[in-house]
């Protein structure tokens, strides 16, 4: 099939990393950080970034967005799991950004997509000041972060608020997330359909607000011509509960059918190890990663 990839780590691999223990990259010394750069104006405290640049001009720049349900108890880009992602990307040569974003319960979606929204117009003035290419930026997201990624490669809705679209992204790296919210058969529901089972559901109004909003957050329903091409990265552990793995692979069809690239491949790990190894040398996640970002389009 056009433009579909499908990679499983091999099992040397998965050995070999097994076996790496705790070495990490060595600590890289970007040309420049910035830290709690502000991605709007009057910036409510979550609506901040940080950035780092590693000299000279990157191949592309990375902005990467966490994961934790969406909610205010959740992570934030300087948790454990997600304060070193930067890491390998700069020793490889890449601009690294990583935001938060407003959250449940006090703020409903589209808030979340809207400050990605907002963090990628920043990050790309900041690639520009700087000489590099604003149109080489990629998203990252794991998790929950995952699904805001995958919404803004998708749904044209959300990058328009910064006169933006899709096709402004250099492609999207989903990690860790469902594509069409466990069940493929919601596709094309409509939300007088769902909505009182929605309402019945208090985690889900806190997180959405309306029947309107959680539809809104299915990246595949927006699937079409002008989506970025995306990266799906499935854990071994995740494949089945929830069906990521089946979702993953039905997403890339979409994009395939749609005439954009798209790939899945499957990880050694579980959902938070995977993005946890990130950093280890041999990592087959980074690997699959940067052979993405490096793709000639």
């Amino acid at each position: 099939m056009r433009g579909v990839h499908l990679r499983f780590a091999s099992a040397a691999t998965i050995v070999w990393i097994a076996c790496a223990g705790l070495a990490t990259f060595p600590q890289p010394a970007p040309a420049e950080s910035l830290s709690d750069v502000a991605y709007v104006e009057s910036p409510h405290a979550e609506q901040h970034l940080d950035f780092d640049w590693p000299g000279g001009t990157p191949p592309a720049t990375v902005l990467f967005i966490h994961g934790g349900s969406l909610q205010e108890s959740g992570e934030r880009r300087r948790s454990p799991a997600y304060r070193d992602v930067c890491r390998p990307f700069l020793t490889a040569g890449f601009a690294c950004a990583t935001t938060d974003y407003r959250l449940a319960p006090s703020f409903t979606w589209p808030a979340m997509p809207h400050d990605v929204a907002a963090a990628v117009a920043r990050v790309r003035s900041l690639v520009t000041a700087r000489g590099g290419d604003p149109d080489r930026l990629f998203l990252f997201g794991h998790s929950s972060g995952c699904t805001l990624a995958s919404s803004l490669g998708t749904n044209p809705s959300y990058l328009a608020t910064v006169e933006l679209s899709p096709r402004n992204l250099a492609g999207v790296v989903a990690m860790g997330c469902v594509l069409d919210n466990n069940d493929l058969a919601l596709r094309g529901v409509t939300a007088d359909r769902i909505r009182e089972p929605f309402q019945r559901d208090p985690d889900e109004v806190r997180t959405f607000g309306t029947p309107e909003g959680f539809l809104s957050a299915i990246p595949s329903f927006f699937v079409d011509a002008n989506s970025a091409p995306t990266l799906v990265v499935v854990a071994e552990a995740e494949r089945v509960h929830p069906p990521i793995l089946e979702q993953g692979a039905h997403f890339v069809r979409l994009l395939d059918e749609a005439g954009v690239h798209g790939e899945l491949v499957i990880v050694p790990g579980k959902h938070m190890s995977s993005i946890e190894a990130i950093g280890r040398p041999g990592d087959p996640t980074f690997a699959a990663i940067r052979r993405f970002l490096e793709r000639k389009p």
